[in-house]
């Protein structure tokens, strides 16, 4: 095995026992979309069933709620970002809850007898019921169905103060919707985590910051990363000076340099701007990327390293975060933890002793 990633189901547990302390007790809808930010949905999603008292789980899509309930989790799924025009039959043979944030998916929700949450738009701009179409909304929506309101902030990480406008904005639609039927209430994400808003709300839905990827620098709960990504030595060789490395000779030796090879590369979700910009470990001593990253490998200095193939090489952890590879690649750790490609294999871990569970 060349390419794996570990992923420490108790370092999940733990954050998920974190966050839902911080967010005052209300109830956690875990954000699994996108295969759990690339941890592997159904393993995180059965471990959270059986070991937390998560209360719902979250994805964009009908397939992804599919593949959830075909995996065996029981819990409630809402489906976040699939117009009802396609998959009503999916919907309800596998008994998913969607987001209504449009006037045809509202009237194809109430026509077919379909529970649903209502999603608003605050600020966002993106999807949900804008203000001046919630008088309307009123008219036509069907309370015996409505289980949930919902709302999604735009800049919770950065500016507090559009936040609480946001909150202020959703919350006259709020007590509207409460006035007529009691439901789950919902706008927080992981960056409002910390934020004090008032009892209204029933729930958080995290993302982020429960895979252990901190929202801003300062984010106050102590979560931890639960993946680590690793790899394999494939080469090592003695380069001579004036040499170049990989594409494009963007890195050139002046010296006689002792490199490796490792076995990953972009399609397997190092992205491509981190070369000669980030670092990995091997035998416990930070190893620089030299040159471009390539499709399949990176190449490494190991100038002070012993090295020798088939050696195991960190490309994240605990100390080389995907918060740290962001900063460097100039983008967000979402994007480098959904771009781990499905090649690298997953291999679920209950404990730091290293008892795997499962593998896929």
């Amino acid at each position: 095995m060349l390419r794996w990633a570990e992923v420490y189901l108790n370092r999940l547990k733990k954050n998920f026992n974190l966050l839902r302390k911080f967010t005052g007790r209300k109830k956690i809808i875990a954000v699994v979309k996108a295969n759990a930010y690339g941890h592997g949905s159904v393993p995180v999603s059965l471990f959270l069933e059986r070991e937390t008292d998560v209360d719902m789980f979250a994805v964009a899509t009908i397939d992804e709620g599919r593949e959830l309930r075909e995996g065996g989790v029981k819990k409630p799924i809402l489906v976040m970002s699939n117009p009802l025009i396609e998959g009503i039959k999916e919907i309800k043979e596998f008994n998913l809850t969607p987001v209504v944030f449009d006037f045809e998916s509202l009237e194809i929700a109430v026509k077919n007898g379909i529970s649903f949450h209502l999603k608003v738009d605050t600020g966002m701009g993106r999807l949900g019921f804008l203000p001046y179409e919630w008088e309307k909304v009123f008219e036509k929506v069907d309370f015996s169905l409505l289980e949930g309101v919902m709302s999604h902030f735009a800049d919770s990480d950065t500016d507090p103060e559009f936040t609480e406008y946001q909150f202020g904005m959703f919350m006259p639609f709020v007590k509207r919707v409460l006035s007529v039927k009691k439901v789950a209430v919902h706008i927080d994400n992981s960056g409002a985590v910390p934020a004090s808003f008032d009892g209204f709300l029933t729930h958080s839905r995290i993302g982020l910051a429960l895979y252990g990827s901190k929202p801003y620098p300062d984010f106050p709960v102590p979560i931890e990363q639960v993946m680590e990504v690793k790899s394999k030595v494939i080469d090592v060789k003695m380069l001579p000076p004036n040499w170049g490395v990989s594409y494009g000779r963007t890195y050139i030796t002046k010296k006689r340099e002792r490199t490796a090879v490792v076995a990953f590369g972009y399609a397997d979700g190092f992205i491509r701007s981190l070369s000669n910009k980030w670092q990995v470990k091997i035998n416990g001593d930070f190893a620089p990327v030299l040159g471009r990253i390539c499709m399949d490998m990176t190449v490494v200095s190991v100038e002070k390293i012993d090295v020798r193939i088939g050696d195991e090489v960190v490309i994240t952890d605990r100390e080389l975060t995907f918060d740290k590879m962001a900063e460097r690649a100039g983008t967000i750790s979402y994007e480098i933890m959904c771009d781990i490609s499905p090649r690298v294999k997953r291999i679920f871990i209950e404990g730091e002793d290293g008892k795997v569970l499962s593998c896929l």
